[in-house]
């Protein structure tokens, strides 16, 4: 848009026109839009950030607009929410009990029982890249799981898709990076899946039809000279 004035004096979705001599007044960055090519694209946000950083290095005396850290290029990835392919996340993995067996364990914890129940968590460290169906086959080898039996991998109450990678979790589900990232998991039977009898094409030459071979028999009419001889009934003339 900022080259786009340079040539241009009215604006190129309503046509109305800009300031004369300071065409860029009424222009206003998208915060909405930034984040999600930041998040579409790795290692961007940390691109920027360093040549704003650089940028501000090299001219000193340059006044920074609202004077945000963002703008000097000073957020981290981390403060910003952004992940790229190769940050290692923490996360941690627990066996999924339910919803019913949760409500169920709700209410004042004695003599320690809330230590009892945390340890059955395990925490890992992971690139932000690896898929669920990865971390669902590390779990199948770590736990030595029948291949008979699925393992699902849930946050919260939610299954995962297997094409998700931690990156994609951590964008789509309200975690604030405050902690290890909560993923659950379950053991279920596998579905079998049902293989239709495939049955063999036909070769050429070859009749698969019995009965279209009768009908095939029976609809040819006989030959002449295979006919029998038969003698005339009639009296022949005297």
């Amino acid at each position: 848009i900022v080259r786009y004035l340079e040539t241009n004096k009215y604006c190129p979705m309503c046509d109305v026109q800009v300031h004369k001599t300071r065409p860029l007044l009424s222009i206003r960055s998208d915060k909405t839009l930034q984040d999600i090519v930041y998040k579409l694209v790795p290692g961007l946000f940390k691109d920027e950030m360093k040549r704003r950083r650089d940028f501000y290095a090299a001219y000193p005396l340059t006044e920074v607009p609202n004077g945000s850290n963002e703008d000097r290029g000073e957020v981290l990835e981390q403060e910003k929410g952004a992940l790229s392919d190769d940050e290692i996340v923490s996360l941690s993995i627990e066996f999924y009990e339910g919803a019913r067996d949760r409500d169920e364990k709700k209410g004042p914890l004695e003599n320690g029982d809330g230590d009892k129940e945390k340890t059955g968590v395990r925490f890992l460290r992971c690139p932000a890249a690896m898929t669920v169906m990865h971390l669902a086959k590390f779990l199948r080898n770590k736990m030595d799981v029948p291949s008979k039996y699925k393992v699902e991998v849930l946050y919260e109450d939610e299954p995962l898709k297997e094409y998700y990678t931690l990156m994609d979790i951590a964008y789509i589900y309200p975690w604030r990076r405050n902690g290890p990232l909560p993923l659950k998991y379950r053991v279920q039977p596998a579905c079998k899946r049902l293989t239709l009898a495939t049955v063999p094409a036909p070769s050429e030459g070859t009749n698969t039809s019995g009965a279209s071979e009768c009908e095939s028999v029976s609809d040819k009419a006989p030959s002449p000279a295979t006919l029998p001889a038969t003698s005339s009934s009639l009296p022949s003339p005297a």
